[in-house]
């Protein structure tokens, strides 16, 4: 059974990018689309679930496209090399620590989160503070 393959305009309505975010995402190398001989692109369910992690990094963890190549990048080679369960020691100390690494700009960003909404809730209770008091010097 063969691959699924969507066109452009029906990536962007699954994916809720617009067509030249996808192309740009393209043009940066997060994703590789086919080409037929007309040069339309051809986009795998494969593709789509990339965009859609691309879009989770980008917008829940606010990595930068950059960051988001880099996961990518590595998130593919581990993936290759666990597939075929080869690789010298040296390589795979090398791609532990980068996942270490990985890990690490994850926690640092979540830490930054937890922050903001600290900050964000800290004011919540200070407001529902204040409106409790003015509701009882308004009875």
């Amino acid at each position: 059974m063969g691959n699924k393959y969507y066109r452009i305009d029906e990536v962007a309505n699954k994916t809720g990018l617009t067509k030249r975010a996808i192309r740009y995402y393209e043009d940066l190398n997060l994703i590789s689309p086919q080409r037929t001989e007309s040069a339309y692109r051809l986009y795998t369910d494969e593709d789509i679930e990339k965009i859609l992690r691309i879009i989770s990094l980008k917008e829940s963890l606010a990595f930068s496209l950059a960051e988001i190549k880099n996961a990518l990048e590595l998130d593919s080679e581990v993936k290759k090399i666990l597939s075929t369960e080869t690789a010298d020691l040296a390589t795979l100390k090398n791609y532990i620590e980068m996942i270490r690494r990985q890990i690490n700009l994850i926690e640092e960003k979540i830490n930054k989160l937890r922050a903001s909404q600290e900050k964000f809730e800290n004011l919540l209770s200070q407001l529902n503070s204040l409106e409790d008091k003015v509701e009882k010097e308004d009875v």
